[in-house]
């Protein structure tokens, strides 16, 4: 009996499509597919035999997404892209979760979990590899010599390498043509073969100052009860998400490694989740030494197509069973998953800002409730969320309240920068500490979570803030490209040199980025090697291993930079933290501003005396009296969890209830609020029966890239059911021309 297979094809439709007889599919497989009058790829989703695909059209109840029409004039797949499956059967069933969770379209979510590489049928990279298969007696050298210097050439540099080589390194090294090459292959002297190449990220020699040693570390008695939880979870084979809250510093990458190594054994797979691209050469490098490299992957978006597409076929034919990398390498297709560990759970860096706008720490979680294997996330600062749910016994719980071999938390010190004279960016407590370090050795990491010179240029005359032409925000002074340029949305072009509204030269710019402070520290200590991680210096794809490693093997005395350096990074010897501005965060209009000034303090602080000598912190900040400052001083993450969860209960803010917040756009302010009291007055009275609307209100950055934005917020028990009834809203009441709309369930960030 023939088959029918739905298919999800990359143009945003679900249709379905008879199976050839001679061709084998399976749910995941990437296929060819007849669109209208063009050809798509897509992936299939369901298959069914014959007489059940009749079955579900003549009950269907419209909401079925099959074409009606008989099987035999139902048009062909045309063939496979890949031989092998693109993803599992449970990523389809967890893409078709995220349609309905987030609102997506099923097609974005499958092209989020794909890599284009991949779904435009890329190819293996093969390579001519060169050996000797006759070696030539004295007489032959001296003839070959003679009749054909060139090839003799050739033939005495392969010699000298006595191993095999690449035919392109070959021919390179020994200047030969291809002519000589060819005559020796000829001759039967030279033999070679094409092997496929694995492109491997981190291949390199960056990678060495990136291994440590293989030995495993003792564990201390906390650590050793938080991993037999973790073995439990494991051994059970049942899905169980467990939160790992442990102090910085307290070896919970050597929990991590230790659940790994007890999942390799039994033959399964694990996926290992970092919030930045900065932290995966530390893990990469630990995981390599810990477990060995022959079936590591690593999974970033630094990385090239062909590295990307060797990868992913690793994982997706069985040869690597651990990949490590940021977000989205939670959709890797690896088989036989056991354990999906989610360093720094609280990072906000896991939520992805484009559709589909999903959670990797919450991906996760559904995938190994999907795959019935073990997730852990861990942090010194876990999101309320996660701390709620282990509360409520939906997580397990398990605590390390100390640091390895007994170290000494740092120190802090809060500095009120109000009493601070000059002016100057870094306090004398700061700059005096920082000179103890570079006499005896030690390095300072400064963080201040603000990229550029200067934030802002504004007139004491008239007032003016310069702010960007597109957007409701001001333009930052890149003072070594000569230029100001609107981190929202690119647009750059010269800097001022007078105010721009009524032409007063005692305009001047305000506030200080990481390219300041560095400037400042060059300047106090001439002497000292400097470093800066941000954005605008880290563009290309090994900038970030290079300057860490630089870091690590003792290169540089100081570095600067943003949120990149703030958590998950161990360097022994560093003794001496100094936040620049503690307040950046904590006045921003958002809900999360006090939890997230805590965990930043906590966790840059954290990167302080994880050697043998004690660390400090100096926090400079204009509101010391503000209590996540004061909370994150004496680590009582208990109290401040308290107090926040209090003021989140009475307000009825996450994690008490799920918030959707739904961000309407568009280039004209009028046609804006027109849509909006429209789709208020029509949607509020179905809406308002499932969850609490607040709103509409203009967005706290109104205008972006041109178009002017507001916001509603729902709140709810269920996210699903205020989903589905937003997108059957839309249908039934369209937005209008000119009017965009964005659903972001589970926002991080309400700017």
């Amino acid at each position: 009996m023939s088959k029918v297979a739905t298919v999800c094809v990359f143009r945003g439709l679900e249709l379905s499509y008879s199976v050839p007889k001679n061709l084998e599919v399976s749910v995941g497989s990437l296929v060819r597919v007849p669109v209208r009058y063009g050809v798509s790829e897509g992936v299939v989703t369901r298959i069914f035999e014959e007489s059940e695909f009749l079955e579900q059209k003549k009950f269907s109840d419209g909401k079925e997404l099959f074409e009606l029409a008989e099987t035999t004039s139902l048009k062909p797949i045309y063939g496979l892209v890949q031989k092998e499956p693109a993803i599992t059967p449970t990523l389809v069933s967890l893409a078709e979760w995220m349609r309905d969770y987030y609102g997506c379209g099923l097609q974005s979510a499958m092209e989020a979990m794909i890599p284009s590489v991949v779904r435009d049928g890329g190819e293996a990279l093969f390579a001519t590899v060169v050996g000797i298969s006759k070696h030539l007696s004295k007489e032959e050298c001296e003839k070959l010599s003679k009749k054909a210097p060139k090839q003799f050439e050739l033939y005495s540099t392969m010699l000298s390498q006595k191993s095999e080589m690449f035919k392109s390194a070959l021919l390179k090294l020994s200047g030969a043509t291809a002519a000589a090459y060819n005559g020796l292959v000829r001759r039967g002297i030279f033999c070679e073969e094409k092997r496929k190449i694995a492109r491997s990220a981190f291949d390199d020699e960056l990678s060495k100052v990136e291994l440590v040693s293989p030995e495993d570390l003792p564990l201390n008695d906390e650590q050793k009860a938080a991993f037999e939880d973790i073995l439990e979870d494991v051994k059970s084979e049942t899905f169980k998400t467990r939160l790992l809250y442990g102090v910085t510093g307290s070896g919970k990458t050597e929990i991590y490694i230790r659940a790994m190594k007890e999942v390799l054994s039994r033959g399964g797979g694990c996926i290992f989740l970092v919030p930045e691209i900065a932290l995966t050469p530390q893990t990469v490098g630990r995981l390599k030494s810990k477990l060995g490299g022959g079936g590591l992957v690593v999974w970033h978006s630094n990385l090239s197509d062909g590295q990307r597409l060797d990868a992913w076929r690793a994982l997706a034919q069985g040869e690597a069973n651990v990949v490590v990398g940021a977000r989205s390498c939670v959709f890797a297709p690896l088989k036989n998953l056991k354990l999906i560990i989610v360093d720094e759970e609280h990072d906000t860096a896991y939520k992805q800002d484009s559709n589909p706008r999903y959670n990797g720490r919450d991906i996760a979680v559904m995938r190994a409730k999907l795959e019935g294997c073990a997730c852990v996330l861990g942090s010194a600062t876990p999101s309320l969320e996660s701390l709620q749910n282990a509360k409520t016994g939906k997580y397990g719980l398990s605590r390390i309240r100390s640091r390895v071999d007994s170290r000494k938390l740092p120190k802090v010190f809060v500095i009120d920068m109000k009493r601070e004279k000059g002016g100057s960016q870094l306090s004398q407590i700061l700059v005096s500490k920082m000179a103890e370090r570079l006499e005896n050795r030690e390095q300072t990491i400064l963080f201040l979570n603000r990229r550029g010179y200067s934030k802002f240029y504004q007139c004491p005359d008239c007032g003016e803030v310069t702010e960007c032409p597109h957007c409701s925000v001001g333009m930052t002074w890149h003072r070594r490209e000569g230029v100001v340029k609107c981190h929202l949305c690119g647009y750059s072009c010269a800097a001022p040199d007078r105010c721009p509204k009524c032409g007063s030269q005692n305009a001047k710019w305000k506030s200080h980025g990481t390219e300041r402070v560095e400037e400042t520290v060059a300047k106090i200590f001439p002497s000292a090697r400097v470093g800066r991680m941000d954005a605008d210096t880290m563009r290309k794809r090994h900038d970030y291993r290079r300057v860490l490693g630089e870091f690590k093997s003792g290169k540089l005395d100081i570095l600067v930079g943003t949120q990149m350096i703030a958590k998950g990074l161990d360097f022994p010897r560093v003794t001496l933290v100094g936040i620049i501005n503690a307040d950046i965060s904590l006045h921003m209009p958002d809900f999360r501003s006090a939890e997230r000034t805590y965990q930043l303090i906590v966790q840059v602080a954290g990167r302080a005396g994880r050697g043998d000598g004690d660390g400090e912190v100096i926090v400079q900040t204009m509101t010391p009296e503000a209590s996540p400052i004061q909370y994150a001083k004496s680590d009582d993450m208990e109290e401040f969890l308290e107090e926040e969860l209090a003021a989140r209960t009475e307000f009825g803010y996450p994690p008490t209830k799920k918030l959707i917040r739904h961000i309407f756009r568009s280039r004209s302010p009028e046609k804006l609020e027109f849509c909006l009291d429209k789709w208020v007055k029509s949607a509020e009275p179905e809406l308002e029966k499932i969850c609490e609307i607040r709103g509409p209100a203009p967005a706290p950055i109104e205008k972006s890239e041109d178009f002017y934005r507001w916001q509603i917020w729902y709140f709810c028990p269920s996210v699903k059911k205020v989903v589905a009834k937003i997108l059957d809203l839309k249908k039934r009441y369209p937005l209008g021309e000119g009017i965009e709309d964005v659903l972001d369930v589970d926002p991080v960030s309400l700017m």
